[in-house]
C-alpha cells in the first residue's frame, strides 16, 4: 500500500510528518501508477525468493544470521543531502557522521566475513565534501554514477559538483 501511495505522490516520494503520518502532497500531472510501474512491480515480485525484509534501524540489526551467500546493500541517508529523513525531524532520527562511521564499521565486518556487499553514497553534494566516506572507501571499489537530478527539485544542485558512488567489496 505505501509504495501505490508513493507512485501517487509528488515525485513519487514519501514524507512523513512528527506525527508519522503520511504527508506528501498529489503528484497530479507528475506521477502515477501506471501499467509499466504495474509491470515492473510485478516483474520484481516474481523475482524475490527466499528473502527477507526488515525495519530495524541498522544498529539493532543482527548481522551475524547473514551468510556468506547473503548480499548487503546499503542506501543510507547522505549527510550532505536535504533529505527529510536526514534532519531529525518528522519521527527520523536524523543522520550523523557517528552513523556514517558505524556502517563502515558494520560493512567492515561483513567483508572479513567474506560477504558481499554494496553502498551507495556521495563523495561531493551541495558543497560539501564527505571525507570519511572517501577515505573509507579506498580499501573497496568505488563506482562512479551519472546521474541528473534536473528534474528533481529537491536534488537541484546549486554549490559545486554532485559526485554520487556505488562502493562494492566485490
Amino acid at each position: 500500500m505505501l509504495y501505490v501511495l508513493m507512485c501517487y505522490s509528488f515525485n513519487y516520494q514519501f514524507r512523513f510528518n512528527s506525527n508519522h503520518d503520511y504527508n506528501n502532497p498529489s503528484g497530479t500531472n507528475r506521477s502515477s501508477f501506471n501499467e509499466n510501474m504495474k509491470n515492473r512491480l510485478t516483474s520484481f515480485r516474481d523475482k524475490l525468493f527466499n528473502i527477507e525484509f526488515s525495519n530495524k534501524n541498522f544498529k539493532e540489526f543482527d548481522f551475524s544470521k547473514i551468510k556468506s551467500s547473503d548480499f548487503v546493500y546499503c542506501d543510507p541517508p547522505y549527510r550532505s543531502s536535504v533529505g527529510s529523513y536526514n534532519d531529525g525531524k518528522r519521527g527520523f532520527e536524523g543522520w550523523t557522521l557517528d552513523d556514517d562511521l558505524a556502517l563502515f564499521e558494520i560493512l567492515d565486518e561483513l567483508n572479513d566475513r567474506k560477504i558481499k556487499f554494496a553502498l551507495s553514497n556521495v563523495f561531493f553534494n551541495n558543497g560539501l565534501a564527505n571525507k570519511e566516506l572517501q577515505e573509507w572507501s579506498g580499501k573497496y571499489k568505488v563506482h562512479l554514477l551519472k546521474i541528473n537530478y534536473s528534474n528533481s527539485n529537491y536534488q537541484r544542485n546549486k554549490l559545486g559538483e554532485t559526485k554520487e558512488v556505488l562502493i562494492t567489496n566485490y
